[in-house]
């Protein structure tokens, strides 16, 4: 399949991503006030493992990965999970978009990682773009910068640890399946955060525990799509297609939540996909060697 084609699958991939794990921040909203970290992060994980689970069974797919990538599968795994873990701290002590503003520079690690160790080119027009993507979140989620140390960090290493995952996960899609990659990182997950959850259990009510399915549902198709787009696409182009879920999410709370969508949101999704459009007709134009 050529270059081109593959490029747009992975942008493609990305963006249906961003609105998947949009949906799943939504369900995370509605059970934030009542269910505790580590049951939503389990419930998080549970879905996609059954889902995966399946689907590696199904399809003669490994559970575990070969022999050569255990350390890469459990280098993705923790540092995913890790960045699940701090980010949802940095929601719980922060205000939300001072914590969003924070997890979404995860692109900027994916860059600077993606050129460190899988050698992609580090070019001027993926700054430029990347710098305008971020400025454009700004405008959306308008941080307070209202910040204590110790959660503001937590944000930050939340968007590192992001970045590494997805700069493993590009690498080893090239020898794994998405299923099996999948499974692991959510059998990893939930190993992890069951004693972390039993020990602070809240048994939910009927619609709460809907609720936690759904974080799991969508999380998990925001997974699967997210593993896709960077098996396809190079890691440092799709990454900056991340930022699109800063603005389904504030459709999504225009259109449950009546939140209104203020001239500086509309300014700033115009520069997020405006930003990420252009770098894409850009690789296009020029074969992936955009200047």
């Amino acid at each position: 399949m050529d270059t081109e084609s593959n490029r747009r699958k992975g942008i493609i991939f990305m963006v249906i991503s961003c609105v998947w794990f949009a949906v799943m921040q939504i369900l995370v909203k509605l059970t934030g006030g009542t269910i505790p970290l580590f049951e939503q992060v389990f419930f998080r994980n549970l879905v996609t493992l059954m889902l995966c689970g399946y689907l590696c069974y199904k399809n003669g797919d490994s559970f575990f990965g070969k022999k050569e990538n255990q350390i890469k599968l459990i280098g993705r795994s923790l540092l995913g999970y890790l960045g699940v873990v701090t980010y949802f701290y940095a929601i719980n002590h922060l205000d939300s978009a001072d914590a969003t503003i924070l997890q979404k520079s995860s692109p900027i690690f994916v860059i600077i990682f993606a050129a460190l160790f899988l050698k992609e080119k580090l070019t001027s027009l993926k700054i430029i773009n990347l710098i305008l993507c971020f400025i454009g979140t700004m405008f959306v989620v308008r941080p307070q910068f209202n910040m204590d140390l110790v959660p503001a960090l937590s944000g930050v290493t939340s968007a590192a640890f992001a970045g590494g995952a997805y700069t493993i996960l590009s690498h080893l899609n090239k020898t794994e399946k998405p299923n099996t990659i999948i499974f692991y990182f959510s059998l990893f997950s939930c190993v992890v955060s069951l004693p972390l959850m039993i020990m602070n259990f809240v048994k939910p009510t009927a619609m709460e525990l809907l609720l936690l399915l759904g974080i799991g549902v969508f999380a998990g198709l925001g997974q699967i799509f997210l593993t896709l787009s960077y098996r396809f696409g190079e890691a440092s182009e799709v990454s900056i297609f991340n930022y699109s879920t800063v603005v389904f999410t504030t459709i999504l709370g225009f259109v449950l939540f009546r939140e209104v969508i203020s001239p500086f949101s509309l300014v700033g999704i115009i520069l997020i996909f405006g930003s990420s459009y252009y770098q894409y007709l850009q690789a296009r134009r020029y074969g992936g060697k955009e200047r």
